[in-house]
């Protein structure tokens, strides 16, 4: 359950080669003194390996597991759930304590889709690398990705990642190819070395513009019952959040991001070195709506789509009672200045660091341009600004007791306020951890203003203390990897059914988990079974209680190995919960009541092929749907997942 991932464009340690890094300034020759470029000669790093001393690259990937999960639920291992449509609203089916503490944002639903700083490649490349991967997806998705690197000279690299990913609306459209999601996203990054290796930089900017046609899920006045939605189900059934008929799509929210990200640090003689880590970040999240939802009975679920603001149900609107246009700002400046090195058999760090941000939460409406408008409820009508500054420290430490057993620890400070402990103990055989944390509530959580939310709250540190441990078992071609996580959380915050922060009392989760895999010359089966039981005072989050995944497929050379191939199928199934309802105008899931989200096996087929360096693939996605298990299943409350769909895709480097 910790250790779920943000589906994207990161390094793989369980499929990417690796190597140590060791200077290539010269021509890399065959027998017949033929240059010869490939995966080999254009391998990069993380920051990662560079802030802990790991003397490692990888070769880029061109391996075909897994190239068929285009899709990005797919790719984290379906730990992620979004809302029937790629490029749509995401979040975890497990909860996972964040990775720092301190106070966030709190609009997540779309990180998803972009690369974290973590997870960007600096390419140490022998010859201009490029990547092209092109799917086209079914019932008209489509995703592109580019990747350009090249070496200016032995010592510095420059390349760009280039993301293009679009979507049409399943349902609730006047014309088919009605579009849903519209996602831009860019990174630029550079890697630079000094002449005697002592100072290295690595800086990216990234930035994304992802915007979403809102749908609200499907329209359903009558009855609540998913197995009657689901089966009446029909291209042209209707949303939540409908469009005048014949006339574009009226709700549209929209994440843009900006951030700046630059890693430098300095090696003195004895090994000894400073670093400095320096992040520029620009979030925007914007919400509207240009149709009054407050009067028409067509547009109710059991009640209007947005909630009341006042007891006595007369208004649901702060701003405007015709539309709503919402926007909140975040702006982060964040310094991170430490030292680092090697003390008797330990690699350390010490650090200190400072967030500056801001968040403002504004409108496009007549009040805020001075223009008299009546207030229903008699408050402020001015945007809210806050301004906010937290300083840390914080210390790292691993021991390497040989290789592929470590021990690693860390601990971190917000001054009188949030803490973290943690400490792993890795090995082939097993790995084991404890984790502490006392985290802030994001901004989010704390205070709201637009159209149609409004709070100021004084919400406590969320307590966190996790157990967690898993078993390395092999047998021949058996692999056995059985898990367990104990967690006991207090003052955990969540969204209840009336879309208000709320806390926690305290309350534990027990997760087992269990990996059985076989791995022969040809036939491959990967199966993965997780139970999350809670306290019965656990009903604040909401997860299945089982989470099974499975793949099984055959791969090997056909006609003269000219081609490698694998055959196969994916299998994911999660038992009966109620699935938390989406509420798009502040970004967040909320708890709810009414809608059951029934167990359904998803089944997938693919074929995954190698020609030269060229990989492609081919994949009809819920295969089963209407043949075996039902008509078709929800992702989450009101959202219908995606029907049955033919796609296919291709992934072309070029190493010249």
């Amino acid at each position: 359950m910790a250790h779920a991932q943000i589906p994207g464009n990161r390094p793989n340690p369980t499929t990417d080669e690796s190597t140590d890094r060791t200077p290539r300034s010269g021509k890399i020759l065959d027998d017949s003194t033929k240059q010869v470029y490939g995966p080999e000669t254009s391998r990069y790093l993380t920051e990662t390996d560079l802030l802990n001393n790991r003397d490692t690259t990888y070769a880029v990937d061109s391996v075909l597991d897994n190239i068929h999960n285009y899709n990005f639920v797919n790719r984290s291992g379906n730990r992620y759930v979004d809302l029937g449509n790629l490029g749509t609203a995401m979040r975890q089916v497990f909860y996972t304590p964040p990775p720092q503490i301190g106070t966030y944002f709190g609009i997540n639903a779309y990180t998803p889709y972009l690369t974290a700083p973590e997870n960007v490649r600096y390419f140490d490349t022998k010859s201009p690398y490029t990547s092209l991967r092109y799917v086209q997806g079914g019932l008209f998705q489509q995703l592109l990705n580019v990747t350009h690197t090249r070496n200016i000279n032995p010592r510095w690299n420059i390349g760009l990642d280039y993301q293009r990913l679009t979507s049409s609306r399943q349902y609730g459209y006047n014309s088919r190819n009605e579009r849903h999601a519209d996602d831009y996203a860019v990174v630029v990054h550079t890697r630079w070395i000094s002449a005697d290796s002592n100072y290295h930089i690595l800086a990216h900017f990234s930035h994304l513009n992802h915007h979403v046609n809102e749908q609200g899920g499907l329209l359903d006045s009558l009855s609540a019952d998913p197995d009657n939605l689901i089966t009446n189900y029909q291209e042209e059934g209707q949303s939540q959040l409908p469009p005048l008929q014949g006339s574009d799509p009226t709700v549209r929210s929209n994440d843009y991001r900006n951030n700046w990200h630059v890693y430098h640090q300095y090696k003195f003689g004895n090994g000894f070195q400073v670093y400095h880590i320096f992040d520029r970040q620009t979030h925007r999240y914007s919400y509207n709506d240009y149709e009054n939802r407050y009067d028409n009975f067509f547009n109710f679920r059991r009640d209007y789509f947005y909630p009341d603001v006042n007891e006595d149900r007369s208004y649901r609107y702060y701003f405007s009672d015709d539309s709503t246009r919402d926007n909140m700002r975040y702006v982060l400046y964040e310094n991170r200045i430490g030292l680092k090195g090697t003390f008797r058999g330990w690699d350390y760090r010490l650090y200190a660091r400072r967030r500056d941000f801001s968040v403002t939460y504004g409108g496009d409406y007549q009040v805020f341009r001075g223009i008299p408008y009546i207030n229903p409820t008699n408050t402020p009508y001015e945007a809210v600004r806050e301004r906010r500054s937290e300083n840390f420290l914080g210390a790292w430490g691993q021991y390497n007791f040989r290789k592929n057993i470590r021990l690693y620890a860390e601990g971190e400070y917000l001054l009188f306020r949030d803490y973290k402990l943690s400490a792993t103990f890795e090995s082939p055989w097993f790995r084991a951890g404890y984790l502490s944390m006392l985290y802030s509530p994001t901004l989010v959580q704390q205070r709201m203003s637009g159209n149609h939310f409004r709070w100021n709250d004084d919400l406590k540190t969320t307590s966190v203390n996790q157990l967690f441990g898993q078993l390395n078992l092999k047998y021949k071609a058996l692999y056995f990897e059985p898990s367990v996580t104990v967690m006991n959380l207090a003052n955990y915050v969540y969204f209840d059914q009336t879309i208000t922060p709320k806390q926690s009392t305290p309350f534990q989760v027990v997760q087992l988990g269990a990996t059985l895999a076989f791995h022969g010359k040809v036939f491959h089966a990967i199966n993965q079974a997780v139970f999350t039981q809670t306290t019965t005072d656990a009903n604040v989050i909401r997860m299945p209680t089982w989470f099974l995944n499975a793949r099984w497929y055959a791969e090997g050379y056909l006609f003269k190995k000219a081609l490698y191939m694998q055959l196969g199928f994916d299998a994911h199934y999660k038992s009966d919960y109620y699935a938390d309802a989406y509420m798009p105008a502040i970004a967040q899931f909320y708890l709810q009541d009414n809608f059951l989200v029934r167990g359904y096996p998803v089944i997938d087929v693919f074929a995954n092929a190698r020609v030269g360096r060229v990989r492609l693939f081919a994949k009809m996605s819920h295969v089963n749907q209407g043949v075996v298990f039902g008509n078709g299943y929800f992702t989450s409350a009101y959202y219908p997942g995606q029907r049955r769909a033919f796609g296919f895709g291709v992934i072309w480097p070029l190493f010249d």
